[in-house]
């Protein structure tokens, strides 16, 4: 289940070069190895150059489709689906993915890599859940939509041997839909200490606000972990800090809320930072 960190090449012969680029703060190191080749041909694809074609169109070309590039990346992986009808604004799948629809080849894999499973209608839901019955350690990577979770699929999900239950809570308003979806685990019988919550931070929201977010799912005994918006033409990564935020608080924040596992007792304004500051201004 191990992801690669960096581009990978899908295609490395005398004759072609293919490169597959995630991230679209790779693609200057991408456009260095489309420079370096002169004798050649160069196809590059994957999300980021989705996300910004351009950027490469002038020293390589511009792939559509390889099979066998998501596995590429992860040979645990697969994905039953592509697409998302939900179309936020600071998510790329739109652009990456285009219109929802599912897919009817995949390999039963457990990593599983669909922008939005449960928007997939009762057939294909169920025929992805039974085939996925006989894989170990199932983990639905990119997240469930709390939207649309019902007893009924809960349950089935529970028939997997499934790793983690993962949902987003984006912002405040979705709340309610994160806190029913976990009940609604539970209630099938799913562990409450395996039930973990992607929570945006860094997107227009202010301090106390992802603040609230995370303290409540830790209140309720249920797992937080802070995912930094990035915007979608970053080519620098964790260079942009929205202007509700500080830069160095921010990387406080997401250093304290990722290390829950180990800092679950200590309060954040108890972190060293924080004590180091108060005792700078007592002393004023």
């Amino acid at each position: 289940m191990t992801w690669a960190k960096s581009i990978v090449r899908l295609a490395d012969t005398p004759d072609l070069l293919a490169l597959s680029v995630v991230f679209t703060w790779q693609l200057p190191e991408a456009r260095g190895l489309c420079l370096r080749e002169t004798q050649r041909e160069v196809i590059v694809g994957g999300p980021a150059v989705r996300l910004m074609p351009d950027y490469l169109a002038d020293c390589a070309t511009i792939g559509t489709h390889w099979p066998g590039a998501l596995q590429a990346h992860n040979p645990s992986a697969t994905r039953t689906s592509v697409g998302c009808k939900r179309g936020c604004r600071f998510c790329g799948v739109a652009q990456i993915e285009g219109e929802f629809c599912i897919l009817l080849d995949w390999p039963a894999a457990p990593v599983v890599c669909d922008s939005n499973f449960l928007q997939s209608g009762t057939v294909h839901f169920d025929l992805t859940i039974d085939r996925l019955k006989s894989v170990a350690q199932v983990d639905f990577n990119q997240g469930l939509d709390a939207r649309l979770l019902t007893p009924r699929r809960a349950a089935r999900l529970c028939e997997l041997d499934l790793v983690k239950c993962r949902f987003a809570w984006d912002s405040a308003a979705c709340e309610g839909p994160v806190m029913r979806a976990a009940q609604i685990m539970r209630e099938a019988g799913f562990p409450k200490s395996r039930i973990e919550c992607y929570c945006l931070v860094n997107f227009g929201e202010t301090q106390d606000e992802a603040t609230y977010r995370l303290q409540t799912l830790k209140d309720a005994g249920l797992r937080g972990f802070p995912m930094r918006y990035q915007p979608l033409d970053a080519l620098e990564k964790n260079s942009y800090v929205a202007p509700q935020w500080d830069g160095r608080e921010l990387k406080r924040f997401l250093w304290y809320w990722s290390r829950q596992a180990w800092l679950a007792g200590v309060k954040y304004e108890d972190c060293s930072w924080n004590i180091r500051a108060q005792t700078q201004e007592a002393l004023l």
